[in-house]
């Protein structure tokens, strides 16, 4: 009986030593006598769970690992654009045209073309433009001076009386003087530059038609712009007559000074202005004052300009 107890007593040790199934001990408390239901307290905490993730080697410090990203692709229409092309001669400016390329279809646009402005043609009549007598005669005739060839060249002996000659330097041209201004003066007539009578052979000179003239010889004599600068050679007191053809004329068809005197205008020289006739010419008579008197005699070689 003795050893019958003492195996009972080593059992239950045993159970008491060994609990519940393996991996916890419960401690059941029973403070109330089993008043209450008994609360089972595990000593054993799990501290953390433990997740079991693979082994994945660390890529080199300088090793990027690719990115692949997709793209989506972009697919945005292209709207055409109708734009209409410039055609000219249909009317409408359009774009590109403009008045240098198509002057018919921007016509609104446009400054007013230099053919709005006369043409310059040589032959029309009209001296306009950049006509000159130099470019077109024809047109500009009234503003030019006479070609030199327009003045034929005197040579005495040649038959015909012209440029310079006359009766009292070329007889054989002219024929001799009778009832002329270059005859010489009566006695009794009146001395002056009204006379018509006692003057010395004259110059043609050369002058542009329409214009005023200067004519005469200022020597350096005078003051004002009809007498400086000086022109022309003057001595004494000499008298002057300009006349509108290339021939002696008398004191009736003579030129009238719009300024100026034919008689003692620079000092006791003459110097005056007058229009040159059409012609472009004109023709100088001088002469004595008076002749017969010794101080108002003179001599003049007269000059244009």
């Amino acid at each position: 009986m003795k050893c019958f107890r003492l195996f009972g007593a080593f059992a239950l040790l045993g159970l008491g030593a060994c609990g519940s199934a393996r991996g916890g001990n419960t401690i059941t408390s029973d403070p109330d006598g089993g008043t209450t239901a008994d609360t089972a307290v595990s000593t054993d905490t799990a501290a953390s769970t433990d997740t079991a993730a693979p082994d994945v080697p660390a890529a080199p410090d300088d090793v990027l690992a690719p990115v692949d990203v997709p793209v989506a692709p972009i697919d945005v229409p292209v709207t055409p654009i109708d734009v209409p092309m410039a055609r000219c001669g249909d009317g409408t400016c359009d774009p590109g045209e403009t008045c240098e390329s198509c002057r018919a279809d921007c016509e609104s646009t446009c400054p007013p073309p230099p053919m709005d402005v006369p043409m310059a043609r040589c032959g029309d009549g009209t001296c306009n433009g950049s006509e000159t007598c130099a470019s077109c005669r024809a047109d500009c005739e009234a503003t030019c001076p006479p070609p030199p060839m327009d003045v034929p060249m005197a040579r005495c002996g040649d038959g015909t009386c012209n440029g310079g000659e006359l009766c009292g330097t070329c007889p054989s041209d002219c024929g001799a003087c009778t009832g002329t201004v270059l005859d010489p003066c009566p006695s009794t007539t009146q001395q002056g530059p009204n006379r018509n009578c006692g003057w010395r052979a004259g110059v043609t000179l050369m002058c542009s038609p329409g214009r005023a003239t200067m004519v005469g010889c200022s020597g350096t004599t005078g003051v004002g712009s009809l007498c400086q600068p000086d022109y022309g050679v003057c001595t004494g007191d000499p008298v002057m007559r300009v006349c509108p053809t290339n021939t002696p004329c008398t004191a009736a068809a003579a030129l009238v000074p719009s300024a100026g005197s034919f008689d003692d205008q620079c000092g006791t020289c003459p110097s005056a202005y007058v229009t040159c006739p059409a012609s472009g010419q004109i023709f100088v008579l001088t002469g004595d004052f008076d002749s017969r008197q010794p101080t108002q005699r003179g001599t003049c070689t007269p000059a244009a300009r």
